[in-house]
Order: structure tokens, then sequence, then C-alpha cells
């Protein structure tokens, strides 16, 4: 049902037949080769709530300390490279087929849990910056990941109604203070159990900010799903 042949033949008239990375052949739907895939730096075992490497499963001490209002956070690969090339070529050079590779790996992750959301969000944009990009590429992932697991999506759910500086340089207290009344929840979230996407988790105050505000909205379970999570 997830990966059916329509979606497998959308992905083979859509994807490069070259492999992102060393330009191989990939003779496959994912514009990635066999042997580049397997050698990215896939996350191992790590905190349940926010994602940072930890020797043995369970929460980190900070998370013990200070329960995060996003319940648990998952995250596919550390950022270093070559997966911050990728997400950089995806983000600031158009590279929308990246999109492709996250989702359907993010996918697997997602399908494999005991309890499934019952909704996806992508991480917005202030409509200035998104004017300026011309894409969001959270929500360029979270609608190609809805039509592979079929969980429902939508960007309208959750908007950014405050223009912040960009987070890049900032420390954590500066993220959180930055991004306070940023995001506004506009749907019906009551209950659910959201899973909010994006592409690279740092500090966890975007995830954590909006995790606020699906809280205070009446959401039941928020989590998180990025595609690298970086170790400052």
């Amino acid at each position: 049902m997830v990966y059916n042949s329509l979606f497998n033949n959308i992905l083979n008239s859509l994807l490069p037949a070259s492999c992102g990375l060393c330009n191989a052949a990939t003779g496959k739907h994912l514009p990635l080769c066999q042997p580049c895939l397997s050698e990215l730096p896939f996350l191992g075992t790590a905190c349940s709530s926010c994602a940072l490497p930890m020797a043995t499963a369970g929460s980190c001490g900070k998370c013990q300390q200070h329960r995060p209002a996003c319940d648990m956070t998952l995250a596919l690969f550390l950022y270093q490279e070559p997966v911050s090339l990728l997400v950089q070529q995806f983000k600031f050079s158009r590279k929308l087929e990246y999109s492709l590779v996250f989702s359907t790996l993010m996918a697997k992750k997602l399908l494999s849990l005991p309890e499934q959301p019952d909704m996806l969000i992508p991480v917005p944009l202030h409509s200035s910056r998104l004017r300026s990009r011309g894409f969001n590429q959270s929500w360029e992932i979270t609608r190609q990941l809805s039509r592979i697991t079929g969980i429902n999506t939508s960007h309208k759910t959750c908007q950014r109604i405050k223009k912040t500086p960009l987070q890049t340089g900032l420390k954590a207290s500066e993220r959180r203070q930055n991004l306070k009344q940023a995001f506004a929840i506009t749907a019906n979230v009551k209950d659910l159990h959201v899973c909010i996407v994006d592409d690279v988790m740092t500090t966890g105050s975007t995830l954590e900010a909006i995790a606020v505000a699906l809280k205070a909205a009446g959401a039941a379970r928020v989590s998180g799903l990025v595609v690298a999570r970086a170790v400052l």
C-alpha cells in the first residue's frame, strides 16, 4: 500500500538517473546510489525527546530535568558531511529531488513506530521569506511524506506570524527568545497526535516553540521528525 507501483512510477519520472554525490547511475528511484546511501551518517541511539546522540536508549539528563513540549523527536542523520551538503543543495540550490530521498527514508522510520501520528505539519516560513526563497523546504518533504504514508497533512495548520531574524549564529537562549509567539495554530488539533517535520534540528528551539503552540491549542501529543540533527 505504501510503496505502490504508481508512486514508484512518479518517482522514476521525476528523479535523475545519476547519484547526487558521485554521479554514478542509480538504477532506481532514489537520486543516490546504494554505496553513497549506505555511507551517510545515520543517527544511531539518541535521546527520545531531543534526538541528541546517546550511548543508551532513553532521555538525556537535560530532557529529564526539563521535559520538552515535544514528546518525541526522531532524526535520520547527523548533520555532517555529506548530509549537510545534500541539505544545503536542497534548501539553497533548489535540488528538490532530495525531498524524495529524505521523505522516503523518513517514511520508513515513521511507519516503524507503534503509534502513527494523526497529522503531519511542516515548519512554516514567514510569508516574506517564502516569497524570497520561492518554496518551503519543510513542506516539500512533508507533502511527499504524506503521499507515501497516507497520513494527512496541511501547510495551513501552523502559520509563522512573526518575522524573525535568521537563527544561524544565535545561542540557544537567543533562539528561544527569537521564536516567542512566532507561531499560530489555525486549525483544529484538539486531541490529535501531531508530527512536526523539518530539515535540520540545531537546538530544538523551533520544534519546541511549535510544540508549545500545538499543546496550547489542545494537541494530545506532539512529535518531531527531522532529516538531520546537529550536534553543537
